[in-house]
């Protein structure tokens, strides 16, 4: 008990935030985040002859790369030094207490966390609705952290 105590102890809610939103990233990518069971599909497009379509001036394009079934281990591999760069920073005292990182680490781990949900459908797949859930608690502590920032004075010279 006395080791959770020390973790949360001179931790601001913010920072407490962002670690669970980035442990929540972390566990939604064993989830799918794509569902779909379709991987092509087919288009066909003319490009307004009057000869007729068998004449050149039409298009058929098969695309094969339509994605499956996919967890988002599979989907993002950048997740994986996303995840590390953001433990690093965030669980360590000496980085996530330097007075840069409370002005602009809080936007970055933000932007890291979305890149490391990009792509995802987040209605049709729980991975990529855990995704989004992560993405918009970085979101509220990144708010949390810009407002707390602005409410403390200056000290005084």
């Amino acid at each position: 008990m006395d080791m959770l105590k020390e973790f949360f102890r001179d931790k601001s809610a913010a920072r407490l935030l962002m670690i669970a939103a980035s442990a929540l990233l972390f566990v939604s990518q064993f989830f799918y985040y794509f569902d779909d069971v379709d991987k092509s599909y087919l288009t066909y497009t003319h490009k307004g002859s009057l000869t007729g379509p068998l004449s050149g001036n039409s298009e058929l394009h098969l695309d094969l790369s339509g994605r499956g079934i996919a967890t988002g281990w599979q989907l993002h591999p950048q997740a994986y030094l996303i995840l590390v760069v953001l433990a690093f920073a965030l669980l360590r005292d000496d980085i996530a207490n330097n007075r840069w990182f409370g002005r602009l680490g809080y936007w970055a781990a933000f932007i890291l966390i979305a890149v490391a949900t990009t792509p995802g459908a987040p209605f049709r797949a729980n991975g990529a609705l855990m995704g989004f859930v992560a993405l918009l608690m970085a979101l509220v502590a990144a708010l949390m952290n810009l407002f707390r920032r602005k409410s403390v004075p200056p000290p005084l010279k």
